[in-house]
């Protein structure tokens, strides 16, 4: 509607009425009231503020989602704003309604240190009759029914509503709701004119910076993470135009770390949810799918749902009929990169209920080979030991198979109780048979513990018999526990472990390294388990088929019979590393692949590995703006991570400058270029403690990043060591 001096209305709305018959409730609302002084310069900058004020609380797609934006404009006087105020129904905001407002005027301080607002008609000795009082407008919002309200108080001297609203903000507290998240911020301190396009940089900035560098995964911020990005974002403005903003500030605060939904995060997406959570540990993760689906390389003809679904049949049907058969155990090994997950993966993926469900993988499945496809539900429980020691690996077994831990064990020994907890789970159960996959055993820092504490104590559920663990040393906590010796009728259990081997997949390369390693640990747990090797006498076949969908559909690949050699020459050089035969698959993808493989040189840095291979890159990532050294140890920070990554935010370029014993100036940008460039299939992502986290895209990634450099002879020589 039309006010008789400003404009009230909605942004971006067909119809300001908010109670619109089925329009449905909103799920937020956002409230801007803007004060011009005429000079087009600033009623420029109010433009810019609210160009990043609209796009942070942007209206949703549909009713209910994101925020309803109500906007005065340019109000001449006092009037004006409380009829605004009255007509908004800003002080009718309900309980479940997000409520933001956001003010932007000149300001001043009266000598009763109230603060007010200077309209156009404001005369400067007559503030308490022509000037808004702010804090007015700012108690529409605080006193309304929300339960979560975020003010902004854009103006000069914008923390002198402090003291008055302290005092007032007695009357707003209502025992009924202890929930309530009321926190005003004021971009100025005493004596500071307003920050016109200043504040939209910093706003924009802390925007930017929420999309990616932040990290944070959940859908909305605390107040404290929000402070701390227009901190971050003045001190950056300061340095780059030689300014001494002092920065936004709190005046009133609810709880400093708890998200509230005044605050959407600008760079969160939702995870899809490919798999149950029981399950996607070790499952293959949405990029991985899309990748095989979507593009062209990963089709030989409209009929193959892909390399991922189709490759490696014999490993693949091993696996299928493992998981449909009786109790027992598998170990799946083979040398670093030859591809242990992956068919771990492909098996938990096809099981999970969720993924066959989904029409956009129904076609894959389907057109799968019949007898590589497990039966649905077949794999109840898919965890990965990367990381993990002995507790943390049980306790995700027993929580995600739906056990509880034993409290009458003693309460110090979480161990113990875990281990009880699974006997019970297995010994009250029906005859019904549980598969259980523990994938990266080797990627434990205590992987002798946790064959020790968590597997040793399972073996007689596998079809173990009593006693198979005597040859192994039980630690002192689990003195006790040995072999499971359950009755006749208890639950089975089919447990598939993934384990790097220390030793190649030829019975005569095997016979010349006689190294012992967890494998070989294993067969003393279970001497009855089958052993699956992913880098057996048949991997190089399955390279070549590898590399051919990778390379399908490149520029220079027109010919069926091109790519066929091409791959045939890849799976010669690589050995038996998957990992190796990608990254070469993606220069010749980059590149002219003709060329690069009569080149002698790109082939004995093939010959090389991944050492030869990660050279290759780096010596070309200035075509991605970067520089050689601070791209090596942007990529060497995130070998370093503990858990499941590095988080980026302050934590990565610091910890890169550390390395490189230098400052890299613009680090986040620099990161940008990095994820988007050549080397970013050096690294994947993942999620920890609400944060996205980067890593190598494989240990043996980590060990080499770790050790660089290194002669190529001892690097290689490093490589082939347990992890």
């Amino acid at each position: 509607m039309q006010g008789e001096h400003g404009e009230i209305g909605l942004v971006g709305q067909a119809n300001p009425s908010k109670s619109e018959e089925g329009a449905g409730p909103a799920a937020g609302s956002l409230v801007i009231v803007t004060v011009e002084d005429g000079d087009p310069e600033f009623a420029k900058a109010i433009e810019e503020q609210l160009s990043v004020v609209t796009a942070w609380w942007k209206a949703g797609p549909e009713p209910g989602e994101g925020f309803v934006q109500t906007i005065l404009r340019a109000p001449e006087e006092r009037h004006d704003v409380e009829r605004f105020l009255h007509s908004s129904g800003i002080r009718d905001a309900a309980e479940d309604e997000a409520l933001v407002l956001y003010i932007t005027s000149h300001g001043a301080v009266g000598t009763s240190t109230r603060h007010f607002l200077l309209l156009p008609s404001t005369d400067t000795d007559r503030l308490l009759a022509t000037g808004m009082p702010t804090n007015e407008v700012v108690i529409a919002a605080l006193d309304s029914q929300a339960c979560h309200v975020l003010v902004i108080v854009n103006a000069c001297e914008a923390e002198g509503i402090d003291v008055e609203l302290r005092d007032l903000a007695r009357d707003l507290v209502r025992p009924e709701s202890p929930g309530r998240a009321l926190n005003v911020v004021a971009t100025t301190g005493a004596r500071s004119p307003v920050l016109g396009r200043e504040f939209a940089v910093v706003l924009r900035m802390a925007f930017e910076w929420f999309q990616d560098a932040a990290g944070i995964a959940r859908p909305y911020l605390s107040i404290s993470e929000f402070m701390q990005a227009l901190e971050q974002a003045t001190d950056r403005l300061n340095e780059e135009r030689d300014l001494s903003l002092a920065g936004p500030r709190t005046v009133l605060q609810g709880k400093l770390g708890a998200p509230t939904p005044t605050l959407p995060n600008p760079g969160y997406r939702p995870k899809p949810q490919v798999v149950t959570e029981a399950r996607e540990e070790v499952a293959a993760t949405p990029e991985e799918l899309e990748y095989w689906l979507d593009r062209a390389s990963g089709r030989a003809s409209r009929d193959d749902p892909g390399w991922y679904f189709s490759g490696r049949q014999e490993l693949n049907r091993r696996l299928t009929s493992f998981v449909k058969g009786p109790a027992g155990v598998l170990i799946v090994t083979g040398t670093a990169a030859s591809g242990k997950s992956a068919v771990l993966a492909r098996a938990v993926t096809l099981s999970d209920s969720a993924f066959r469900a989904s029409p956009r993988y129904a076609e894959a499945v389907s057109k799968s080979p019949a007898n590589t496809v497990p039966d649905e539900g077949s794999i109840h429980v898919a965890v990965s030991a990367r990381n993990r020691g002995p507790l943390s690996l049980i306790e995700a077994i027993g929580t995600r198979l739906g056990g509880e831990r034993d409290r009458t064990q003693p309460a110090a020994d979480a161990l113990r109780q875990w281990q009880e907890g699974l006997r019970t789970f297995f010994t009250s159960r029906q005859k019904d048979t549980v598969t259980v996959v523990v994938d990266g055993l080797d990627e434990s820092p205590e992987a002798g513990a946790c064959i020790r504490d968590v597997l040793v104590p399972l073996a007689g559920y596998a079809g173990g018999l009593p006693g198979m663990a005597d040859g192994i040393s039980i630690p002192a906590q689990a003195a006790d526990s040995t072999s499971a010796e359950p009755s006749s009728d208890h639950s089975g259990l089919r447990l598939l472990i993934g384990v790097r081997s220390t030793s190649p997949g030829t019975p005569v390369a095997s016979a010349a390294t006689g190294v012992p390693g967890l494998v070989q640990e294993l067969r003393l747990v279970f001497p009855a388990a089958q052993v699956v090797r992913t880098d057996g006498e048949g991997v190089q076949a399955d390279i070549a088929a590898y590399v051919t969908a990778l390379l399908a559909g490149a520029p220079w690949g027109t010919d069926p019979k091109v790519i066929a050699s091409a791959a045939e020459r890849v799976a010669r050089h690589a050995g038996r590393s998957f990992l190796d035969a990608r990254l070469a698959a993606e220069q010749l993808r980059r590149g002219d692949g003709v060329a690069l493989l009569r080149d002698q040189l790109w082939l004995s840095r093939l010959d090389r590995g991944t050492v030869g291979l990660f050279e290759q890159d780096l010596n070309q990532v200035g075509d991605d703006g970067l520089n050689r050294e601070e791209a090596l140890a942007l990529l060497r920070a995130t070998a370093f991570g503990l858990g499941r990554g590095m988080p980026w935010a302050q934590v990565w370029p610091a910890v890169a400058s550390a390395l490189l014993q230098a400052r890299i100036d613009h680090a986040d940008e620099k990161i940008r270029r990095l994820l988007e460039g050549r080397l970013a299939g050096y690294l994947t992502h993942d999620i920890e403690d609400d944060h996205v986290v980067y890593r190598p895209a494989h240990e043996q990634l980590g060990v080499m990043l770790r050790q660089w450099p290194q002669p190529p002879h001892e690097m290689r020589r490093a490589l082939d060591e347990p992890g």
